[in-house]
């Protein structure tokens, strides 16, 4: 007997999820609406388990797995239902398709929901991911976020510079680099360099050589206190720019140290992950490079076929992949 399959589909939020239940020729049925709690959400799906004959099946139907639908997944899964992703991209056109001209959650949850029972395109199996997994792209998203963060904070130091001490951008200078160390520990000594017209060289030059400058310490020391005697700026903007260089100082640090802590994490989870071991051995793979293909990668590769792991990485046409074949082999011996 084959089986047949009811479809509930949710348009999740912050406060409360919208849901639709479509009936077995794939039309409107019932609507809910949810609380965003564990309790309430694993209520309705159990009562929509017990409302449905014992021959059909319960299919979940979310835009994404994390942030607002990560508990209806969560759920979902710990009951036994099936979980179906649609692409938001095309939820949007099937939304203008059908000429809805606004975003509607009871309508969004209908309409995701209908895409699973006619299969068009941009629906999928939701991945199976295990805890490990799970816990390590948490780890390589916020080590990716933080990477663009500290970028967003540099060309806004290198801005404020551009302002303040021009020459320390020019391509002839010798001096610290924004973002580097050096420049750091300088604007940590001397917040806004305030201060470094007067400072002794022998201060300069013992930052200079944490930072391995050598023997070039007291020739860039001399051109650093140049720089700041050559700064001529009102006292109270100077005391503006000051406190703008500390903050975005400290920002940079704190995105620094930071990072450290995530790839010591990543790297001490890689190694112990017996594909992650593998992937450290290929050309190339450095510890969050083997951390984004061992927890977003390698989920896709258990269940999808390697040209639609090509597709989902993005190295499409099949013919460029190359090494990928070799990684995805490995993927398939190691789970």
């Amino acid at each position: 007997m084959k089986e047949s399959f009811r479809i509930v589909g949710f348009d999740c939020g912050e406060d409360e999820h919208r849901a639709v239940l479509l009936d077995g020729a794939g039309e409107f049925e019932e609507r809910f609406s949810v609380s965003n709690e564990r309790g309430q959400i694993q209520e309705l799906l159990a009562e929509l388990l017990l409302a449905i004959r014992p021959d059909e099946h319960l299919v979940v139907v979310v835009e994404s797995k994390r942030s607002h639908g990560r508990i209806v997944s969560d759920a979902a899964i710990g009951l036994g239902c099936g979980l179906k992703q649609v692409n938001t991209v095309a939820l949007n056109h099937y939304r203008d398709l059908e000429g809805q001209p606004r975003k509607d959650d009871e309508w969004d949850a209908y309409l995701a929901a209908r895409m699973v029972f006619l299969k068009m395109g941009g629906c999928r199996e939701a991945t199976r991911v295990t805890e490990e997994e799970r816990a390590l792209s948490r780890l390589t998203r916020t080590h990716r976020r933080l990477v663009e963060e500290r970028r967003k904070h540099l060309a806004r130091l290198r801005a404020v510079l551009l302002e303040l001490t021009p020459e320390m951008l020019h391509s002839s200078w010798e001096g610290p680099q924004p973002g580097r160390k050096a420049m750091l520990y300088l604007l940590e000594r001397w917040p806004g360099f305030e201060g470094l017209e007067r400072a002794q060289l022998r201060s300069i030059e013992k930052i200079l050589r944490r930072c391995r400058y050598g023997s070039r310490a007291t020739r860039v020391a001399k051109l650093i206190r140049k720089m700041a005697r050559g700064i001529s700026i009102a006292a109270e903007e100077r005391h503006a720019f000051t406190l703008e260089l500390d903050l975005l100082a400290r920002q940079i640090r704190f995105c620094d140290e930071s990072k450290d802590r995530l790839r010591a994490e990543i790297v001490h989870r890689v190694e112990h992950h017996l594909v992650g071991q593998k992937l450290l051995g290929m050309d190339g793979n450095g510890p969050v490079i083997t951390g984004v293909l061992v927890s977003e990668m390698l989920p896709v590769a258990r269940t999808a076929t390697e040209p639609k792991c090509a597709t989902y990485a993005g190295v499409t046409p099949l013919s460029s992949l190359g090494v990928r074949a070799d990684t995805f082999d490995t993927f398939a011996v190691a789970s």
